[in-house]
């Protein structure tokens, strides 16, 4: 397919108003890739990410019409995707190790131009509580769980403290337990949308 200079609100001018499935495949194409590369740094699976791109581009297709801003198209689209992650994690609970604290990292991890300013403002102001409460760690706990912060496997942190692999799983644990009570009890509001409603 020869590559299409059309830009994106043009493209979506006319999957709406002409009509036209063509422009939408070129968006299609467009992004593809960069999705599906956006899944699978945080899922680990090809075929998973794959699965969460398409739904993504259907979600995108069936919603085209509630976008306000056809400029930012691509920002729109990454939030459904990230909205999608978050579901995800949320529903592979049992299988995939995350809590909060965990999607915290996920939403700051998303490339900046895959983030509207408010997000980007939310999402460091977040992580910014974050390093802030883990001060008040016990320190063996704030080492590890700092080194978490670091992106190292729990492989990596065991190594690096020269401890097992389960004592460095439940200092890890301790030390988000307590994030997420301080998160919960001086931050209201803040965290809710973190939270299920089971407490």
């Amino acid at each position: 397919m020869a590559m299409d200079t059309s830009r994106d609100e043009e493209l979506v001018h006319q999957s709406l108003d002409d009509e036209d499935e063509g422009a939408f495949e070129i968006l299609y194409h467009r992004y593809e890739m960069a999705l599906l590369n956006f899944f699978y740094r945080r899922v680990g699976s090809w075929e998973t990410a794959q699965d969460l791109m398409q739904e993504t581009f259907i979600k995108v297709h069936t919603h085209l019409g509630t976008l306000r801003d056809r400029k930012k198209f691509s920002s729109w689209m990454f939030s459904i995707a990230r909205q999608l992650i978050a579901t995800h994690i949320r529903e592979n609970r049992r299988s995939v190790e995350t809590d909060p604290v965990d999607e915290i990292f996920e939403t700051h991890r998303i490339e900046p131009e895959y983030r509207s300013p408010v997000e980007s403002i939310i999402a460091e102001e977040q992580m910014e509580i974050v390093r802030a409460l883990a001060q008040r760690l016990p320190e063996s706990e704030r080492r590890a769980f700092e080194l978490r912060l670091e992106n190292m496997t729990l492989e990596e942190i065991s190594e690096t403290l020269g401890i097992s692999a389960s004592a460095t799983k439940v200092r890890l644990h301790r030390a988000k337990a307590k994030l997420v009570a301080w998160m919960k009890s001086e931050y209201p509001g803040e965290f809710d949308y973190l939270f299920p409603d089971k407490d």
